[in-house]
Protein backbone atom coordinates (compact mmCIF):
# COMPACT_ATOMS: atom_id res chain seq x y z
CA UNK A 1 0.00 0.00 0.00
CA UNK A 2 2.98 2.36 0.58
CA UNK A 3 4.72 1.94 -2.57
CA UNK A 4 1.37 2.32 -4.25
CA UNK A 5 1.01 5.94 -2.46
CA UNK A 6 4.45 6.11 -3.40
CA UNK A 7 3.88 5.25 -7.26
CA UNK A 8 0.40 7.77 -6.75
CA UNK A 9 2.60 10.55 -5.26
CA UNK A 10 4.93 10.01 -8.98
CA UNK A 11 2.51 10.12 -11.12
CA UNK A 12 1.92 14.24 -10.59
CA UNK A 13 5.48 13.95 -11.79
CA UNK A 14 4.58 11.99 -14.66
CA UNK A 15 6.16 9.71 -16.95
CA UNK A 16 10.34 9.81 -16.55
CA UNK A 17 11.08 9.18 -20.36
CA UNK A 18 8.50 11.55 -21.22
CA UNK A 19 9.84 14.27 -18.57
CA UNK A 20 13.32 13.39 -20.01
CA UNK A 21 12.32 14.00 -23.97
CA UNK A 22 11.31 17.44 -22.99
CA UNK A 23 14.29 18.39 -20.71
CA UNK A 24 16.31 17.23 -24.19
CA UNK A 25 13.91 19.57 -26.56
CA UNK A 26 13.92 22.09 -24.34
CA UNK A 27 17.41 22.05 -24.43
CA UNK A 28 17.49 22.44 -28.06
CA UNK A 29 15.22 24.83 -28.16
CA UNK A 30 16.84 26.94 -25.55
CA UNK A 31 19.22 28.97 -27.22
CA UNK A 32 16.11 30.05 -30.23
CA UNK A 33 14.60 31.22 -27.00
CA UNK A 34 16.94 33.14 -25.72
CA UNK A 35 17.63 34.20 -29.29
CA UNK A 36 14.24 35.49 -29.51
CA UNK A 37 13.94 36.75 -26.30
CA UNK A 38 16.73 38.69 -27.64
CA UNK A 39 15.31 39.58 -30.12
CA UNK A 40 12.36 41.00 -28.48
CA UNK A 41 14.49 42.78 -25.80
CA UNK A 42 16.00 44.53 -28.94
CA UNK A 43 12.93 45.20 -30.20
CA UNK A 44 11.42 46.54 -27.23
CA UNK A 45 14.38 48.64 -26.68
CA UNK A 46 14.40 50.06 -30.09
CA UNK A 47 10.45 51.13 -29.90
CA UNK A 48 11.40 52.30 -26.21
CA UNK A 49 13.87 54.37 -28.11
CA UNK A 50 11.71 55.43 -30.64
CA UNK A 51 9.08 56.44 -28.09
CA UNK A 52 11.48 58.58 -26.60
CA UNK A 53 12.50 60.04 -29.32
CA UNK A 54 9.24 61.14 -30.17
CA UNK A 55 8.35 62.19 -26.58
CA UNK A 56 11.60 64.67 -26.84
CA UNK A 57 10.21 66.01 -30.39
CA UNK A 58 6.98 66.41 -28.76
CA UNK A 59 8.59 68.32 -25.64
CA UNK A 60 10.54 70.41 -27.85
CA UNK A 61 7.72 71.36 -30.40
CA UNK A 62 5.62 72.34 -27.36
CA UNK A 63 8.71 74.42 -25.64
CA UNK A 64 9.37 75.86 -28.92
CA UNK A 65 5.27 76.67 -29.29
CA UNK A 66 4.97 78.03 -25.19
CA UNK A 67 7.81 80.17 -25.83
CA UNK A 68 6.50 81.58 -29.17
CA UNK A 69 2.73 82.29 -27.23
CA UNK A 70 5.04 83.70 -23.98
CA UNK A 71 6.82 86.07 -26.52
CA UNK A 72 3.56 87.15 -28.08
CA UNK A 73 1.80 87.71 -24.48
CA UNK A 74 4.30 89.94 -23.55
CA UNK A 75 4.58 92.16 -27.19
CA UNK A 76 0.41 92.32 -26.63
CA UNK A 77 1.14 93.25 -23.20
CA UNK A 78 3.24 95.91 -24.27
CA UNK A 79 1.03 97.15 -27.26
CA UNK A 80 -1.67 97.65 -24.80
CA UNK A 81 0.40 100.08 -21.60
CA UNK A 82 1.60 101.33 -25.27
CA UNK A 83 -2.22 102.54 -26.38
CA UNK A 84 -3.12 103.06 -22.71
CA UNK A 85 0.25 105.40 -22.84
CA UNK A 86 -1.60 107.30 -26.01
CA UNK A 87 -5.26 107.31 -24.60
CA UNK A 88 -3.83 109.10 -21.33
CA UNK A 89 -2.23 111.49 -23.56
CA UNK A 90 -4.92 111.98 -26.07
CA UNK A 91 -7.28 112.61 -22.92
CA UNK A 92 -4.77 115.15 -21.58
CA UNK A 93 -4.50 116.95 -25.26
CA UNK A 94 -8.33 116.45 -25.53
CA UNK A 95 -8.91 118.25 -21.57
CA UNK A 96 -6.36 121.02 -22.48
CA UNK A 97 -8.22 121.69 -25.80
CA UNK A 98 -11.50 121.61 -24.17
CA UNK A 99 -10.16 124.39 -22.22
CA UNK A 100 -9.19 126.24 -24.63
CA UNK A 101 -12.45 125.86 -26.17
CA UNK A 102 -14.13 127.19 -23.25
CA UNK A 103 -11.58 129.58 -23.07
CA UNK A 104 -11.91 130.85 -26.81
CA UNK A 105 -15.97 130.52 -26.29
CA UNK A 106 -15.78 133.14 -23.41
CA UNK A 107 -13.25 135.30 -25.62
CA UNK A 108 -16.18 135.48 -28.41
CA UNK A 109 -18.87 136.06 -25.97
CA UNK A 110 -17.16 138.89 -25.12
CA UNK A 111 -16.42 139.83 -28.55
CA UNK A 112 -20.01 139.50 -29.28
CA UNK A 113 -20.75 141.73 -26.59
CA UNK A 114 -18.43 144.24 -27.52
CA UNK A 115 -19.66 144.43 -31.01
CA UNK A 116 -23.27 144.98 -30.10
CA UNK A 117 -22.32 147.90 -28.14
CA UNK A 118 -19.78 149.04 -31.09
CA UNK A 119 -22.57 148.76 -33.81
CA UNK A 120 -25.30 150.45 -31.07
CA UNK A 121 -22.51 153.25 -30.62
CA UNK A 122 -22.25 153.29 -34.97
CA UNK A 123 -25.67 153.65 -35.28
CA UNK A 124 -26.17 156.34 -32.74
CA UNK A 125 -23.15 158.28 -34.15
CA UNK A 126 -24.53 158.18 -37.61
CA UNK A 127 -28.40 159.39 -36.19
CA UNK A 128 -26.21 162.61 -34.43
CA UNK A 129 -24.03 162.82 -37.51
CA UNK A 130 -27.48 162.67 -39.66
CA UNK A 131 -28.83 165.45 -37.37
CA UNK A 132 -25.81 167.60 -37.55
CA UNK A 133 -26.04 167.45 -41.55
CA UNK A 134 -29.33 168.43 -41.80
CA UNK A 135 -28.79 171.44 -39.15
CA UNK A 136 -25.93 172.22 -41.14
CA UNK A 137 -27.99 172.59 -44.21
CA UNK A 138 -30.36 174.30 -42.26
CA UNK A 139 -27.92 176.86 -41.06
CA UNK A 140 -26.35 177.70 -44.48
CA UNK A 141 -29.56 177.70 -45.74
CA UNK A 142 -30.73 179.89 -43.03
CA UNK A 143 -27.49 182.16 -43.62
CA UNK A 144 -27.51 181.95 -47.36
CA UNK A 145 -31.38 183.29 -47.41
Amino acid sequence: VQLQDGNDGMDWLGDPQEGMGKLASSKTDFPARVLFSEEEKLKISKDLVDLQIETNKMKEQYETENFELKNMILALENRVRELELCSEKVMQERDSLQERLRALESTRKELAQEYIILKSNYLALGKELDQEVRQTSALILVFLA
